[in-house]
């Protein structure tokens, strides 16, 4: 597969219909490969070196990871 070609999705199995409904989801992306702002396969996918990719691991500052906020947030706001 190359890059530009997206992969087929296969039918989701099972019982499906209470998503209409309750659906709601959240993923945080959150970390050094957030940076280049694209995938967490940035890395892997665009060949990126080790020199190239230094860059984000300098950036990269984790002052203010606080996973257990950001899961009270979303339910807080309903």
């Amino acid at each position: 597969m190359s890059v530009n070609t997206l992969p087929t999705i296969a039918p989701t199995l099972g019982e499906t219909s209470w998503f209409i409904h309750d659906r709601f989801g959240l993923f945080v992306h959150w970390g050094l490969y957030a940076l280049p702002a694209r995938h967490e396969w940035v890395r892997n996918r665009e060949r990126i070196k080790n020199e190239d990719y230094q860059k984000y691991f300098d950036h990269f500052d984790p002052d203010l990871y606080d996973p257990q906020r950001w899961a009270c947030m979303p339910s807080k706001r309903g």
